[in-house]
């Protein structure tokens, strides 16, 4: 068996199995409780500008979180008059805060800002030999935990700065981003609108079924434990965005899956779109776990400009394909205006 290293997290898990077991008793299953902290710990915030851009700057943020772990962060700001919709992101497995640098100008053109911070064992806070999805279990269910309550802890700051409309705060994520997004989106009632991609659901599925490059260990680790899937499910159900997407509800969530992705499986994306509240939206791209980016960015910035900013006409992706398709559409109509032109000619 697993043996438990909770104690070493205090009052978190100990107000989470007494929150669990009256739950049980009551024939519900509600985990929201591990995702609770206490809002008056200061952020103790430090902040530097790192880039300063013609229409945008980025500043590097530091700010307390639980468990005395200070979170690492970027904030991309718009230069703009008055306050800015904000969207929140978090990168995929061994990616970093630093990953939304490449759209931060498009993104920020378009008016928004972006808060993106460094998941537990990513970025500035990798640890050697640490990794947040690994056969310690608990561990990881822990720097999950962990980082969900890290996310809120930034919406915490956001509130903090003046530039922020904190009615229009936004969520994307993809991957491991896309799956503890769903977690996040569920338990944080701030977030107006969210944008999922290749995330899945069903924890116990994905470890089983995942091509990832952690999973054969975690594997491995059960079959030597004796450990089944079934009891692995009921040690993960704290975590497994399926207990929690939700809760989003009625706030609109949108989801890009790929059909044919056997790093997330397509079966655990369809899962947790399945389980998802209404309204929603997917695109299922035929794809592996690398969707078309440009056109998923397409898509993301249209759906954030109707549910976050109210516009009833969007253009992002109308201008994708007429880039990807425009010149050869001008050919074809260049062949028929010459092609009439010259039948009009050999009649007259």
């Amino acid at each position: 068996m697993i043996k438990p290293r909770f104690l070493q997290y205090k009052y978190i898990f100990f107000l989470l199995s007494l929150f669990c077991s009256i739950n049980i008793l009551r024939g519900e299953q509600d985990f929201r409780a591990y995702y609770e902290y206490d809002k008056s710990l200061p952020l103790n915030v430090h902040e530097e500008v790192i880039e300063n851009k013609s229409d945008y700057i980025i500043i590097k943020v530091y700010f307390d979180s639980v468990n005395n772990e200070m979170v690492p962060g970027l904030l991309v700001l718009p230069k703009r008059e008055g306050k800015v919709p904000c969207i929140i992101f978090l990168h995929g497995y061994g990616g970093s805060k630093d990953d939304v640098r490449g759209a931060a100008g498009l993104v920020a053109r378009e008016g928004y800002a972006i808060m993106a911070i460094d998941a537990e064992y990513h970025g500035e806070r990798k640890e050697e030999g640490k990794e947040l999805y690994s056969p310690d279990i608990n561990d990881s269910v822990r720097g999950i935990i962990q980082t969900i309550i890290d996310l809120r802890r930034a919406v915490d700051y956001l509130e903090t700065r003046p530039e922020i409309d904190m009615e229009r705060i936004g969520y994307v994520g993809g991957s491991m981003g896309g799956i503890l997004g769903a977690i996040f989106i569920g338990v944080e009632p701030r977030i107006k609108a969210a944008a999922l991609i290749v995330a899945g659901g069903n924890m116990s599925l994905m470890i089983r079924e995942s091509q990832h490059y952690t999973t054969p260990a975690i594997r491995e680790y059960l079959q030597r434990e004796g450990i089944t899937y079934e009891d692995l499910q009921k040690i993960l159900d704290p975590v497994d965005p399926l207990n929690f997407i939700g809760y989003f509800a009625p706030r609109p969530v949108v989801f890009h899956l790929g059909k044919f992705d056997r790093i997330v499986p397509a079966e655990a994306g369809r899962q947790l779109y399945e389980k998802a509240g209404e309204p929603k939206q997917v695109y299922w791209y035929d794809t592996g776990h690398s969707v078309p980016l440009d056109l998923v960015l397409a898509r993301i910035l249209d759906f954030m400009d109707r549910n976050l900013l109210g516009k009833s006409f969007v253009y992002h992706e109308t201008l994708y394909w007429m880039r990807l398709y425009g010149p050869l559409i001008a050919i074809i109509i260049g062949i028929i205006v010459i092609a009439v032109i010259v039948y009009a000619f050999k009649r007259g």
